[in-house]
């Protein structure tokens, strides 16, 4: 019988690697070490595909073999032998469905907070986030996104403010944070012009030593020595597929992939980094039930996941988690025609479509003439008497950026809704049912019957409200008429409970496996970091919710 001796085991099971705190370096392979448990690594990258369903990754797989002749790289993560899945519950702590603010605060703080909230509990406790914790022991970090990058999931790593809306403050707690990589839109909320309390954050960034980019040439020429933010558009960056084809866009905006390229070759200059990567119109483009748009941008972060995993491979003491915060709407291919013979000439038909809903709605407001506001009340009966479990908060039980910024409390509650342009609330249209079905054929080569350019004007016109409430706003009827021609079907506009998949590959891809809680992620981040602190926490409230400002929907994004 052959005796180990307690050095080989512990080299074998990689306890000692652990012991030590860091990934061992013995592995033969990258391959090897990826396959290893018990091990902690060197740098996090943590993947969101904001608001995607599981159907949105099965139709981006589909369209990926269709228009790149190979499939997702994410779902070829589910066949590798050293990759770990799980399913994740992601619900906040006053309703089963999240919002990005109170999911990315889960992971953020390992603490439940109510829809709306950063980090913050009802009581007015601020929760440490994990950026403040990693910065602490020595850790880079950064956060990339093709949102605003005062948006709520980025934020919810690494800042703590009562209102998600609040972006001014949340670009300051970046500043008083040293976050080291900023990379996504949200120019207004930097600059001393259009910031409420009209400070120069963009001057205080460069006199700190940031490098300030505001397009692809100038990511370029930036030093990689230095810290920095780059803001690539006033609001979110451009849907994928309207970028594709804009020369101008794809000229001046980086993609996903080009910003976690520039974001990577920073901060693998450091030793140790934590880094969130955010494709985050996937969730936009299902509140519009837009499912050429939603896909694509899916695409786009698989090839932005291509880069991470190259990286990976070159520093296998990488830990890769790939994810969604919650699920939006359940984009779904239906069976279409006797025996679902058509179901997938119909998808494929989704590669003939041009530009984003949004954009298509442009062109449909040029054409038409506005003739009254149209919109449709929910009944009374489905009103909920609910109190607002923020609304007894300390106002003084903020940080010094929130105090700062929070001029007017009511401003900064309503900043977020005030943005975008209310789908339910907007101008109703007359619009001739043949420019309409011009309109449409020419961005989606979708040429409707006459039958149903009717009702699609009708819908317009204010005068054809929905029994579902969730599915008037006319972008959301869009979606409905080119679910004839594609095949896809909705379940509404808004954020679902449904536990979402989780992909996990590198030094403590262990801890990802089976049913876990989004609060688990933060704490594997901070034991993986070797990290030991608990933020406090509160009982799950029940049937309670936000302010209606604070609440995700389509009347968000129907029209950026």
């Amino acid at each position: 019988m052959n005796h180990l001796s307690r050095r080989s085991f512990l080299t074998r099971s990689g306890i000692a690697a652990a012991a030590v705190g860091g990934a061992p370096h013995i592995a033969k392979s990258a391959e090897a070490l990826l396959a290893q448990s018990g091990q902690r690594p060197k740098r996090i990258i943590h993947v969101v595909s904001d608001g995607m369903s599981m159907g949105t990754l099965t139709c981006a797989d589909m369209l990926s073999q269709l228009t790149r002749k190979k499939p997702l790289t994410w779902t070829q993560l589910f066949k590798n032998p050293a990759a770990k899945l799980a399913l994740m519950n992601t619900r906040a702590l006053n309703s089963a469905v999240t919002d990005s603010s109170a999911a990315s605060s889960a992971w953020g703080s390992g603490s439940r907070v109510v829809n709306g909230a950063l980090n913050v509990l009802p009581d007015g406790k601020l929760l440490t986030p994990l950026y403040p914790l990693f910065i602490d022991a020595g850790w880079k970090t950064g956060l990339v996104t093709t949102s605003e990058i005062t948006h709520a999931t980025p934020a919810g790593f690494a800042v703590a403010v009562k209102s998600r809306g609040n972006s001014d403050a949340i670009a300051a707690q970046y500043f008083e944070r040293k976050v080291d990589v900023l990379l996504g839109g949200g120019a207004p909320f930097f600059s001393p012009s259009r910031r409420r309390d009209k400070r120069d954050l963009r001057g205080d960034f460069t006199k700190a030593g940031y490098s300030f980019v505001t397009d692809k040439a100038g990511l370029s020429a930036a030093p990689l020595d230095t810290p920095i933010l780059g803001v690539f558009a006033d609001g979110h960056l451009p849907y994928t597929i309207d970028h594709r084809s804009d020369p101008k866009l794809r000229e001046k905006v980086p993609t996903l992939a080009e910003l976690v390229r520039a974001a990577l070759a920073r901060l693998e200059r450091s030793e140790k980094f934590i880094l969130q990567v955010e494709g985050a119109r996937i969730d936009h483009a299902a509140h519009n039930s837009d499912a050429p748009a939603a896909l694509t941008d899916q695409i786009a972060l698989d090839e932005a996941l291509d880069v991470i995993l190259d990286f990976q491979k070159r520093n296998p003491d990488t830990l890769v988690v790939v994810t969604t915060d919650h699920a939006n709407s359940n984009l779904g291919l239906n069976g279409m025609g006797g025996g679902y013979r058509t179901s997938s000439q119909r998808f494929a038909t989704i590669t003939d479509v041009k530009m984003s809903f949004p954009e298509v709605f442009k062109r449909i407001e040029k054409a038409g003439t506005k003739v009254k506001v149209a919109t449709y009340p929910t009944d009374a009966e489905d009103k909920l008497d609910v109190p607002d479990p923020m609304a007894k908060i300390d106002p003084d039980g903020k940080s010094e950026g929130e105090k700062e910024t929070e001029k007017d409390p009511k401003a900064a509650a309503d900043a977020e809704k005030t943005k975008f342009t209310a789908a339910m609330q907007m101008s109703a249209l007359n619009v001739e049912p043949a420019k309409l079905t011009a309109i449409v054929a020419e961005a989606t080569g979708y040429k409707m019957s006459a039958r149903r350019a009717a009702l699609f004007a009708k819908v317009l016109g204010g005068e054809s409200p929905q029994i579902y409430d969730q599915m008037n706003p006319v972008v959301n009827q869009l979606g409905q008429l080119l679910g004839n021609r594609f095949g896809i079907g909705w379940t509404g506009n808004t954020h679902t409970a449904d536990y979402v998949t989780v992909t996990a590959i590198g030094p403590g891809s262990e801890l990802f496996a089976g049913l876990i809680e989004n609060t688990d992620v933060f704490r594997h981040y901070t034991a993986l970091a070797g990290i030991d602190f608990k933020n406090p926490s509160a009982a799950l409230i029940a049937h309670a919710g936000p302010e209606a400002s604070d609440a995700e929907g389509s009347e968000r994004y129907a029209y950026v």
